[in-house]
């Protein structure tokens, strides 16, 4: 076999279709068509000579050959990719746009330090900050339209790591002129608070739900809302009661525009997502990560 026939069109197509298990998902990706990417894959079991998928109810399955050869593939394609990427930089002496998704006012999430960090040992990286919640972050960079982002909670995608940051604390936040000086005990008695909830994407779900008990369907909902700030607003504007993360409530109540309840049980995790086989700038989206477990988040993870 001529490992010249290998053609990188060709890996990148065998590549995403393993992870998307699907032709059609697996050419979007590319940008592509299915028939090309079905011949890409045609092409590159002729000149392995084995074959790589089977075909099943449920879309495109590797064959234990295929298994075999995907870690190869994504290593030479990684390899491509950190060669351009470092010609890119030598040639052109252009900055790089790496595109960061957070959740959360970037204040909490330590942004201006990231941005000094960035500038002091990464100079060709230029951070394009994009404010978005956690599940949108997930798919945004499952797709490739996000480079890397923070999020809230425990995700589990093939496709993505998750570099664990810290414990985030969640607080339940009222209106500032409730008359409760703390939430019920009773769990019929929180449900008939007026309440907004989350999206059912959003971590914080999962805690509302576990706050009411096995009813919680009963509970009276008033609005739901896709981010933090818009839970503040709500509650701030009397519409009733929520879920926040915990120095954000104390923000806010600290300036009297809510009642903080401190629920101990209430919290998530904070993360750093990336794709794990990124299809650009890979060598500087894995050093941005470096930056922000090695050095920015050092101090809670004992580094």
């Amino acid at each position: 076999m001529n490992a010249m026939n290998l053609k990188l069109d060709r890996l990148k197509s065998f590549v995403l279709v393993a992870e998307e298990s699907n032709l059609t998902r697996a050419a979007q990706r590319r940008h592509s068509t299915p028939s090309a990417v079905s011949e890409h894959l045609k092409q590159l079991e002729a000149a392995l000579g084995v074959r790589l998928f089977d075909r099943n109810s449920q879309g495109m399955a590797l064959t234990p050959e295929g298994e075999l050869l995907l870690g190869p593939a994504r290593k030479a394609l990684g390899g491509v990719e950190e060669m351009a990427d470092l010609a890119r930089q030598l040639g052109q002496h252009q900055s790089v746009s790496i595109t960061v998704g957070i959740n959360a006012p970037p204040e909490h999430l330590r942004v201006d330090r990231l941005i000094q960090l960035c500038a002091r040992t990464l100079p060709s990286v230029s951070l394009e900050l994009r404010t978005i919640s956690s599940n949108v972050i997930v798919d945004k960079v499952a797709s490739g339209e996000l480079d890397c982002g923070f999020v809230y909670g425990e995700w589990h995608n093939p496709q993505l790591d998750f570099q664990y940051l810290m414990e985030v604390p969640v607080s339940v936040i009222g209106p500032a002129d409730t008359l409760l000086q703390a939430l019920p005990s009773d769990p019929a008695e929180v449900m008939a608070l007026p309440w907004i909830w989350p999206t059912n994407c959003c971590p914080f779900y999962g805690m509302l739900q576990q706050l009411m008990g096995p009813e919680w369907q009963r509970s009276r909902r008033v609005a739901t809302s896709e981010d933090e700030y818009t839970a503040l607003a709500m509650v701030s504007a009397g519409l009733g009661y929520g879920l926040v993360e915990h120095s954000l409530a104390t923000e806010w109540a600290s300036r009297n525009k809510v009642v903080e309840f401190k629920e101990s049980a209430l919290g998530t995790t904070l993360s750093f997502c990336s794709h794990r086989y990124p299809e650009r700038n890979g060598s500087m989206i894995r050093q941005l990560v470096a930056l922000v477990v090695d050095q920015l988040f050092a101090d809670e993870l004992g580094n």
